[in-house]
């Protein structure tokens, strides 16, 4: 009788192990509900007295901002939820920033279909509420920082956004059937004021989405354009804007995607000086020169070739054609530098603006300049760039750089353009933290403003260091996607990651760019940091170690434990590879109360028990000073498929990884030898191994 009741014990321990393991499998091997689950803390019910919900739907041609009596307004879609925190985030960022009067937040997907299956599911495991929450949260949308640009192309505030309401009760409602417009309306006019919108990068909404699987969801969400501002509807709205701040325009639909698109008029037409550096490709050039002739309808400009010194015979060919297409030749022999040559093309350029055009594009449509010239006409817009495809094809080459973990890249490269990606990335105009000179249209006295090219990046990332000055400036950087070319990439010097010695200069030359803007590694402000991923596509993105924000707080969760037993009783069994044991140096943890920053010592690997299911241990670190004295430090697992896949034979050694920190001032100074421990969660077995390596602490 009494092994029965220890054999069910044993059997339900056993159980709650697996459970376990499996609720944490699933959390990280999702970065989506890892993220959710290391950043989203619990906020609890409260009262908000001065707060009231408003549903976009219900704004219809009768609402009125004045029949609303709280001082703070929050609009959002009935087609979702709001985040249970949404109250609490949105009155702290009110009342830590007195200047903001509208304030929009990043939103995720819901699955509607999924939820009473997976619920059901949950419910039969015995998960926990919060479980139950993040299980069917799915496609989250990061929103970029203010951009008034992507805001004329559509709603990009998305399903949820809060307002001072005294401070627009000025606005005259459209008063529109379409509660759409009624919104798209009130919102371009209130951001018009001198004030910016600001950004909540934290998920505040949950939009419902029906579909058969997930995939099936984040598939059609992913190509959806049908948003808030897309088409023609939304036109008359558009133009109204332009009139109230002074900008001579028409919209102009594209029919094939039904997106309509701002042409930014300027009466003078002044000139564009077409800057195009160039050696030893003259038929290359030549391309490019007469698809300008062939395909610009804009009347007023010129061309500037600027020559490193090719050969006679090309330097012979290129003067002949200028008889047939007339450019002003700049040929002055001199080691590569792309900055260099543009900076000596805008010195002899005559045109208000300036155009940097590689010479292996290529012109294919006759509006492009038009298109270009009257975006960096207004008056808070730096560079514009167009969409780059490879040639006679739909692929992408180009649609704007985005400051990726890897440093700058281009997003959906070699994606097909004939679909729309991430909330119309690829279709929509987009304010961006770059654009590439590979076609770079700005002012000319603003280009020298900043200095022109950095000549000490010869040849990469000097357009990515242009445009970050630029937002240094307050300007913005605009990808216009509806202004397309073929680029012919690589034709004039090569493909810089299939030459060892040119991969070695661009990482040279990145690691210089971010020694001149520090503030930026890593960062763009125009994604967010939760798909700041290194990939061509738009996924969420893993979490390092070093930005997990609900770190074990190690020096209050540090205990003091039992010395270790004599080496003769241990069992050894565990089996350890340490990957990292030291002191982080320029990574920096955030403390749990999300203010106070530490340097930490960082200790992270793997380690698992042969021949054993995994799933049952749970596994610490231990520190033992030169006193034999003992330190517990708990571990936070971590999913390692690299483990899993060479270890083919073990049983749930998916969790495997490791990391713990220590933060400054926790343990005494001194030399510490590192053991492991594991506790067999279904008896009293524990485990013992020596990891071999030791970490001083300062």
């Amino acid at each position: 009788m009494l092994g029965k009741i220890k054999g069910a014990i044993q059997d339900r321990l056993y159980k709650n192990c697996i459970e376990e393991y499996q609720k944490e499998l699933h959390y990280q091997t999702d970065p989506y509900l890892f993220w959710v689950k290391e950043n989203e803390e619990d906020i609890r019910d409260e009262a908000y007295p001065n707060v009231e919900v408003v549903y976009m739907e219900d704004c219809d041609k009768n609402f009125s901002l004045h029949r609303t009596n709280k001082e703070y307004l929050i609009f959002a879609s009935r087609q979702g939820k709001i985040a249970q925190s949404a109250f609490y985030e949105i009155l702290q960022y009110f009342a830590t920033h007195e200047d903001v009067n509208i304030v929009y937040a990043d939103e995720d997907v819901w699955m509607v279909e999924e939820t009473e299956k997976i619920q059901k599911e949950l419910k039969k495991r015995s998960e926990n509420l919060k479980m139950q929450e993040h299980a069917h949260r799915i496609f989250p949308w990061t929103k970029p920082m203010w951009s008034p640009d992507t805001l004329f192309s559509f709603l990009y505030f998305g399903n949820i956004f809060a307002v001072r309401r005294s401070s627009f009760l000025e606005i005259e409602w459209l008063g529109d059937e379409d509660y759409k417009k009624n919104i798209y309306d009130f919102v371009l006019k209130a951001t018009e004021r001198e004030r910016r919108p600001g950004h909540i990068e934290k998920i505040l909404f949950h939009a419902y989405q029906k579909g058969k699987d997930r995939a099936d969801i984040e598939k059609r969400v992913m190509h959806e354009t049908n948003f808030i501002g897309v088409g023609r509807d939304y036109d008359f709205i558009r133009i109204s804007a332009m009139t109230r701040r002074g900008w001579q325009g028409t919209m102009v639909e594209d029919k094939a995607t039904g997106i309509s698109y701002p042409i930014y008029e300027l009466e003078k037409k002044p000139l564009v000086s077409i800057i195009i550096p160039s050696k030893d490709h003259a038929e290359i050039v030549k391309r490019c020169i007469r698809s300008v002739y062939e395909h610009t309808t804009y009347p007023n400009y010129e061309l500037i070739v600027v020559d490193n010194g090719s050969e006679q015979k090309t330097k012979t060919q290129l003067e002949a054609f200028c008889e047939e297409y007339p450019f002003t030749y700049l040929y002055q022999p001199m080691e590569f530098n792309f900055s260099r040559m543009c900076n000596m093309g805008v010195q002899a350029a005559k045109g208000k603006y300036i155009l940097l055009l590689n010479d292996d594009m290529e012109v294919v449509e006759d509006l492009w300049l038009t298109r270009m010239v009257g975006h960096a006409s207004l008056k808070h817009v730096g560079a514009v760039g167009a969409k780059l495809l490879y040639p006679n094809s739909t692929l992408i080459q180009h649609a704007g750089v985005t400051n990726t973990l890897s440093g700058p890249g281009h997003k959906l490269k070699l994606h097909d353009d004939g679909k729309s990606y991430y909330y119309g990335r690829n279709r929509f105009i987009y304010d961006m933290i770059g654009v590439t000179a590979a076609c770079l249209l700005m002012r000319k006295d603003r280009f020298l403003a900043v200095g022109g090219l950095f000549e000490g990046l010869a040849v990469a990332y000097n357009d990515v260091d242009l445009c970050f000055r630029l937002c240094d400036k307050g300007l913005y950087n605009v990808q216009r996607n509806d202004v397309v070319l073929y680029h012919h990439e690589s034709l004039s010097r090569g493909d810089d990651l299939k030459d060892e010695k040119k991969l070695e200069r661009l990482e040279n030359e990145k690691t210089l760019l971010y020694k001149r803007h520090t503030k930026l590694y890593q960062k763009d402000p125009f994604i967010g940091t939760l798909m700041n991923n290194g990939e061509n596509e738009y996924v969420c993105r893993w979490l390092e170690g070093y930005e997990v924000v609900n770190m074990f707080a190690c020096d209050k969760m540090l205990a003091q434990g039992k010395k270790l037993p004599s080496t003769k009783s241990m069992n050894q069994a565990i089996l350890i590879v340490l990957e990292d044991c030291g002191k982080e140096k320029f990574a920096k943890a955030i403390a749990r109360n999300g203010k106070e920053k530490k340097s930490y010592y960082l200790i992270k690997g793997w380690a698992y028990v042969p021949g054993m299911d995994n799933a049952r241990y749970q596994f610490k670190i231990l520190l033992i000073d030169d006193n034999g004295k003992v330190w517990e430090l708990p571990v936070q697992k971590r999913y390692r498929k690299d483990v899993a896949s060479i270890l083919p034979d073990e049983t749930n050694v998916e969790l495997t990884g490791f990391c713990s920190w220590i933060f400054d001032g926790t343990l005494p100074a001194g030399t510490y030898d590192l053991w492991m421990t594991a506790k067999d969660g279904c008896s009293r077995q524990r485990l013992y191994r020596s990891m071999e390596r030791q970490l001083v602490i300062d």
